[in-house]
Protein backbone atom coordinates (compact mmCIF):
# COMPACT_ATOMS: atom_id res chain seq x y z
CA UNK A 1 0.00 0.00 0.00
CA UNK A 2 0.98 3.30 -0.83
CA UNK A 3 2.67 5.63 2.24
CA UNK A 4 4.06 2.46 4.06
CA UNK A 5 7.64 0.96 4.15
CA UNK A 6 8.73 -2.66 3.80
CA UNK A 7 9.74 -4.05 7.21
CA UNK A 8 12.77 -6.79 6.83
CA UNK A 9 14.62 -7.17 3.53
CA UNK A 10 17.71 -6.80 3.30
CA UNK A 11 20.05 -3.97 5.01
CA UNK A 12 21.42 -0.80 3.13
CA UNK A 13 23.48 1.57 4.48
CA UNK A 14 22.80 2.54 8.05
CA UNK A 15 23.49 6.10 9.26
CA UNK A 16 22.74 7.72 12.29
CA UNK A 17 19.54 10.11 12.97
CA UNK A 18 20.74 13.18 14.94
CA UNK A 19 17.82 15.87 13.52
CA UNK A 20 19.78 18.96 14.43
CA UNK A 21 19.79 20.48 11.05
CA UNK A 22 20.73 24.30 11.61
CA UNK A 23 17.70 26.32 13.02
CA UNK A 24 16.97 28.20 9.83
CA UNK A 25 15.47 24.79 7.89
CA UNK A 26 12.60 23.58 9.26
CA UNK A 27 9.59 25.32 8.21
CA UNK A 28 11.41 28.54 7.10
CA UNK A 29 13.41 27.13 3.96
CA UNK A 30 12.95 24.94 0.99
CA UNK A 31 15.29 22.42 -0.22
CA UNK A 32 16.41 22.27 -3.05
CA UNK A 33 19.45 20.99 -5.35
CA UNK A 34 22.53 23.09 -4.88
CA UNK A 35 23.11 26.61 -3.34
CA UNK A 36 23.44 28.10 -6.87
CA UNK A 37 19.58 26.33 -7.46
CA UNK A 38 18.74 28.48 -4.12
CA UNK A 39 19.57 32.16 -5.44
CA UNK A 40 17.64 30.94 -8.24
CA UNK A 41 14.50 30.41 -6.38
CA UNK A 42 14.79 33.28 -4.60
CA UNK A 43 15.15 35.46 -7.46
CA UNK A 44 12.12 33.48 -9.13
CA UNK A 45 9.90 34.24 -6.41
CA UNK A 46 10.72 37.82 -5.65
CA UNK A 47 9.31 38.88 -8.86
CA UNK A 48 10.05 41.44 -10.93
CA UNK A 49 14.04 41.66 -10.22
CA UNK A 50 15.30 44.89 -12.10
CA UNK A 51 18.83 44.35 -10.78
CA UNK A 52 20.89 42.62 -8.58
CA UNK A 53 23.90 44.43 -6.96
CA UNK A 54 27.01 41.74 -6.50
CA UNK A 55 30.25 42.10 -4.96
CA UNK A 56 33.10 41.43 -7.27
CA UNK A 57 34.76 39.33 -4.69
CA UNK A 58 32.77 36.37 -4.55
CA UNK A 59 32.41 32.83 -6.17
CA UNK A 60 31.21 32.84 -9.68
CA UNK A 61 28.75 30.63 -9.56
CA UNK A 62 26.87 33.03 -7.41
CA UNK A 63 26.41 35.11 -10.86
CA UNK A 64 25.08 31.92 -12.70
CA UNK A 65 21.27 32.27 -11.85
CA UNK A 66 21.30 36.20 -12.89
CA UNK A 67 22.66 34.74 -16.46
CA UNK A 68 20.11 32.42 -16.41
CA UNK A 69 17.11 34.19 -15.51
CA UNK A 70 18.35 37.34 -17.33
CA UNK A 71 18.98 39.93 -14.19
CA UNK A 72 21.36 41.98 -14.53
CA UNK A 73 23.91 42.84 -12.41
CA UNK A 74 25.97 45.96 -11.09
CA UNK A 75 29.15 44.86 -9.38
CA UNK A 76 30.27 46.25 -6.25
CA UNK A 77 33.59 46.98 -4.32
CA UNK A 78 34.28 45.94 -0.82
CA UNK A 79 36.84 47.35 1.72
CA UNK A 80 39.49 45.77 3.77
CA UNK A 81 37.19 44.40 6.35
CA UNK A 82 35.31 42.58 3.75
CA UNK A 83 32.52 45.12 3.96
CA UNK A 84 31.14 47.40 1.36
CA UNK A 85 32.64 50.31 0.19
CA UNK A 86 29.75 52.69 -0.71
CA UNK A 87 26.17 51.51 0.29
CA UNK A 88 23.83 51.64 -2.70
CA UNK A 89 20.62 53.02 -3.17
CA UNK A 90 18.48 50.89 -4.54
CA UNK A 91 15.45 51.44 -7.01
CA UNK A 92 12.35 49.76 -7.74
CA UNK A 93 13.09 46.31 -8.45
CA UNK A 94 16.45 46.23 -7.02
CA UNK A 95 18.26 44.22 -4.67
CA UNK A 96 22.03 43.95 -3.12
CA UNK A 97 23.13 40.34 -2.39
CA UNK A 98 25.93 40.27 -0.02
CA UNK A 99 28.55 37.53 0.92
CA UNK A 100 28.49 36.75 4.56
CA UNK A 101 32.17 36.00 3.93
CA UNK A 102 33.47 32.84 5.79
CA UNK A 103 30.81 32.53 8.28
CA UNK A 104 32.82 35.56 10.36
CA UNK A 105 30.79 38.52 9.10
CA UNK A 106 27.69 38.63 11.21
CA UNK A 107 27.40 41.88 12.87
CA UNK A 108 27.65 43.07 9.22
CA UNK A 109 25.13 41.09 7.83
CA UNK A 110 22.78 42.54 10.92
CA UNK A 111 23.46 45.90 9.66
CA UNK A 112 22.53 45.44 6.53
CA UNK A 113 19.40 43.71 7.32
CA UNK A 114 18.40 46.72 9.39
CA UNK A 115 19.07 48.98 6.61
CA UNK A 116 18.04 46.99 3.10
CA UNK A 117 14.96 44.82 5.17
CA UNK A 118 13.22 42.79 2.40
CA UNK A 119 15.98 44.15 -0.15
CA UNK A 120 18.86 41.91 1.19
CA UNK A 121 19.77 38.83 -0.16
CA UNK A 122 22.57 37.02 1.91
CA UNK A 123 24.45 34.54 0.76
CA UNK A 124 25.25 32.03 3.29
CA UNK A 125 27.02 29.43 1.11
CA UNK A 126 29.80 30.02 3.41
CA UNK A 127 28.44 30.69 6.85
CA UNK A 128 26.23 27.40 7.01
CA UNK A 129 25.35 28.46 10.88
CA UNK A 130 24.51 32.18 10.49
CA UNK A 131 20.62 32.50 11.15
CA UNK A 132 18.58 34.23 8.80
CA UNK A 133 17.40 37.60 9.23
CA UNK A 134 13.84 38.70 9.90
CA UNK A 135 12.74 40.08 6.37
CA UNK A 136 15.73 39.22 4.39
CA UNK A 137 16.13 36.44 1.67
CA UNK A 138 19.23 33.38 2.30
CA UNK A 139 20.87 30.99 0.75
CA UNK A 140 22.81 28.19 2.07
CA UNK A 141 24.72 25.25 0.84
CA UNK A 142 25.23 22.41 3.47
CA UNK A 143 28.06 19.91 0.99
CA UNK A 144 30.60 23.07 1.81
CA UNK A 145 30.32 22.06 5.40
CA UNK A 146 30.23 17.97 4.84
CA UNK A 147 29.94 15.10 3.05
CA UNK A 148 27.39 15.38 0.78
CA UNK A 149 26.33 15.25 -2.82
CA UNK A 150 24.24 18.23 -3.34
CA UNK A 151 22.10 20.38 -1.72
CA UNK A 152 20.99 23.81 -1.05
CA UNK A 153 18.21 25.82 0.81
CA UNK A 154 16.20 29.14 0.26
CA UNK A 155 14.98 30.92 2.60
CA UNK A 156 12.46 33.99 1.63
CA UNK A 157 12.34 36.14 4.71
CA UNK A 158 9.03 36.69 5.21
CA UNK A 159 7.08 35.18 2.31
CA UNK A 160 5.08 32.39 2.89
CA UNK A 161 3.91 29.52 2.16
CA UNK A 162 6.60 28.64 -0.13
CA UNK A 163 6.39 26.23 -2.55
CA UNK A 164 8.74 23.13 -3.37
CA UNK A 165 10.33 22.85 -7.23
CA UNK A 166 8.00 20.11 -8.41
CA UNK A 167 10.67 17.74 -9.75
CA UNK A 168 12.81 15.93 -6.95
CA UNK A 169 16.75 15.41 -8.39
CA UNK A 170 18.41 12.10 -7.89
CA UNK A 171 21.83 12.09 -6.76
CA UNK A 172 22.89 9.11 -7.58
CA UNK A 173 25.48 7.73 -9.67
CA UNK A 174 27.00 10.73 -9.36
CA UNK A 175 27.54 10.69 -5.96
CA UNK A 176 29.30 7.11 -5.63
CA UNK A 177 32.98 9.74 -5.06
CA UNK A 178 31.52 9.86 -1.36
CA UNK A 179 31.97 6.08 -1.19
CA UNK A 180 35.44 6.26 -3.30
CA UNK A 181 36.52 9.05 -0.58
CA UNK A 182 35.95 6.51 2.21
CA UNK A 183 37.64 3.33 0.24
CA UNK A 184 40.55 4.91 -2.04
CA UNK A 185 40.76 8.74 -0.07
CA UNK A 186 40.61 12.55 -1.88
CA UNK A 187 42.79 11.87 -4.55
CA UNK A 188 41.38 8.65 -5.62
CA UNK A 189 38.27 10.18 -5.58
CA UNK A 190 39.25 13.50 -7.19
CA UNK A 191 37.55 12.34 -10.70
CA UNK A 192 34.08 10.78 -9.44
CA UNK A 193 33.77 14.31 -7.70
CA UNK A 194 34.46 16.85 -10.55
CA UNK A 195 31.90 14.63 -12.77
CA UNK A 196 29.46 15.67 -9.69
CA UNK A 197 30.34 18.88 -10.01
CA UNK A 198 29.87 18.91 -13.74
CA UNK A 199 26.48 17.60 -12.94
CA UNK A 200 25.52 20.26 -10.50
CA UNK A 201 26.62 22.54 -13.20
CA UNK A 202 23.87 21.61 -15.83
CA UNK A 203 21.09 20.24 -13.21
CA UNK A 204 18.38 22.67 -13.52
CA UNK A 205 16.31 23.70 -10.15
CA UNK A 206 14.66 20.75 -8.27
CA UNK A 207 13.94 19.12 -4.93
CA UNK A 208 16.69 17.79 -2.99
CA UNK A 209 17.30 14.51 -3.23
CA UNK A 210 16.00 12.26 -0.91
CA UNK A 211 19.37 10.45 -0.71
CA UNK A 212 21.14 14.18 0.67
CA UNK A 213 18.09 14.78 2.66
CA UNK A 214 18.85 11.25 4.60
CA UNK A 215 22.45 11.76 4.21
CA UNK A 216 22.25 15.46 6.27
CA UNK A 217 19.89 13.76 8.96
CA UNK A 218 22.78 11.73 9.85
CA UNK A 219 25.06 14.68 10.43
CA UNK A 220 25.84 15.87 13.73
CA UNK A 221 25.53 20.14 13.13
CA UNK A 222 25.99 21.34 16.68
CA UNK A 223 29.24 18.56 17.30
CA UNK A 224 30.68 19.63 13.76
CA UNK A 225 29.75 23.66 14.91
CA UNK A 226 31.74 23.53 18.07
CA UNK A 227 34.67 21.72 16.80
CA UNK A 228 34.53 24.47 13.91
CA UNK A 229 34.70 26.89 16.34
CA UNK A 230 37.21 25.24 18.63
CA UNK A 231 39.89 25.16 15.73
CA UNK A 232 39.09 28.67 14.18
CA UNK A 233 39.90 30.36 17.96
CA UNK A 234 43.17 28.24 18.52
CA UNK A 235 44.12 29.53 14.68
CA UNK A 236 43.51 32.84 15.24
CA UNK A 237 45.04 33.27 19.01
CA UNK A 238 48.87 31.26 17.23
CA UNK A 239 48.28 33.68 13.71
CA UNK A 240 45.90 36.58 14.32
CA UNK A 241 48.95 38.36 15.09
CA UNK A 242 50.24 37.63 11.41
CA UNK A 243 46.48 38.10 9.86
CA UNK A 244 46.07 41.17 7.54
CA UNK A 245 42.33 40.52 8.03
CA UNK A 246 40.84 41.43 11.36
CA UNK A 247 38.44 39.49 12.54
CA UNK A 248 35.93 39.93 15.24
CA UNK A 249 35.40 36.97 17.11
CA UNK A 250 32.01 37.83 18.05
CA UNK A 251 30.86 38.40 14.38
CA UNK A 252 31.90 34.49 13.85
CA UNK A 253 29.14 31.91 13.67
CA UNK A 254 29.86 28.85 12.84
CA UNK A 255 33.20 29.56 10.49
CA UNK A 256 33.65 27.90 6.86
CA UNK A 257 37.48 28.28 7.53
CA UNK A 258 39.75 30.55 9.36
CA UNK A 259 40.24 33.35 6.67
CA UNK A 260 44.32 34.49 6.74
CA UNK A 261 45.40 37.26 4.75
CA UNK A 262 48.77 37.16 3.93
CA UNK A 263 51.05 39.65 2.35
CA UNK A 264 53.22 36.31 0.66
CA UNK A 265 51.45 34.43 -2.33
CA UNK A 266 53.93 31.97 -2.03
CA UNK A 267 52.57 30.26 1.47
CA UNK A 268 50.33 28.36 -0.18
CA UNK A 269 53.11 26.15 -1.66
CA UNK A 270 54.64 26.20 1.61
CA UNK A 271 51.61 24.37 2.99
CA UNK A 272 50.71 22.20 0.56
CA UNK A 273 54.34 20.86 1.12
CA UNK A 274 53.50 20.22 4.28
CA UNK A 275 50.08 18.42 2.83
CA UNK A 276 47.86 21.08 3.88
CA UNK A 277 45.47 21.28 0.79
CA UNK A 278 44.17 25.46 0.71
CA UNK A 279 43.00 25.98 -2.65
CA UNK A 280 43.06 29.58 -4.23
CA UNK A 281 39.31 31.03 -3.42
CA UNK A 282 37.83 32.20 -6.47
CA UNK A 283 40.73 32.55 -9.35
CA UNK A 284 37.98 33.78 -11.69
CA UNK A 285 38.06 37.19 -9.69
CA UNK A 286 41.55 37.66 -11.20
CA UNK A 287 39.96 37.80 -14.84
CA UNK A 288 37.30 40.85 -13.89
CA UNK A 289 39.26 43.05 -11.19
CA UNK A 290 41.11 46.16 -11.98
CA UNK A 291 45.16 45.36 -11.50
CA UNK A 292 45.74 47.06 -8.50
CA UNK A 293 42.11 45.96 -6.72
CA UNK A 294 41.77 45.33 -3.60
CA UNK A 295 39.51 42.19 -4.82
CA UNK A 296 42.29 40.91 -6.65
CA UNK A 297 45.01 41.24 -4.02
CA UNK A 298 42.54 39.00 -1.61
CA UNK A 299 41.81 36.20 -4.34
CA UNK A 300 45.80 35.80 -4.45
CA UNK A 301 46.57 36.30 -0.52
CA UNK A 302 43.47 35.54 1.54
CA UNK A 303 44.01 31.88 2.09
CA UNK A 304 41.47 29.82 3.37
CA UNK A 305 43.15 27.09 6.68
CA UNK A 306 40.70 24.26 7.44
CA UNK A 307 39.23 24.25 10.78
CA UNK A 308 36.28 21.73 9.83
CA UNK A 309 35.21 19.10 12.19
CA UNK A 310 37.40 16.67 10.75
CA UNK A 311 40.30 18.21 12.49
CA UNK A 312 41.55 18.17 15.70
CA UNK A 313 44.46 20.07 17.98
CA UNK A 314 46.98 18.20 16.18
CA UNK A 315 46.07 19.35 13.17
CA UNK A 316 45.60 22.82 14.01
CA UNK A 317 49.07 22.79 15.18
CA UNK A 318 50.67 21.42 11.94
CA UNK A 319 48.72 23.78 10.41
CA UNK A 320 49.80 26.80 13.15
CA UNK A 321 53.03 25.53 12.89
CA UNK A 322 53.71 25.75 9.41
CA UNK A 323 52.43 29.29 8.37
CA UNK A 324 54.72 30.46 11.57
CA UNK A 325 57.49 28.67 10.30
CA UNK A 326 57.28 30.35 6.88
CA UNK A 327 56.94 33.62 8.35
CA UNK A 328 60.59 32.98 10.51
Amino acid sequence: MEGRTDIGGFFGLELPEYGNFPQWHPGRGVAVNSGRRALEYILRHLGDVRRVHVPLYTCPTALEPMERLQVPTAFYRIDECLELEKLPELGEGEYLLYTNYFGVKEKYVDLLASWYGGRLIVDNALALYSAPRSGACALYSPRKFSGLPDGGVAVMGARGPLPEPEEQDRSLPEASFLLEWLEHGPEGASIACERNEERLRNTPLRRMSRLTERLICGIDYERARLRRMENFRFLHERLGALNRLSVDLDSVSGPFCYPFWTAFPELINALIDERILVPLLWPEVLEQAPADSLERKLALHLLPLPVDQRCGRQDMERVARAVEVFYS
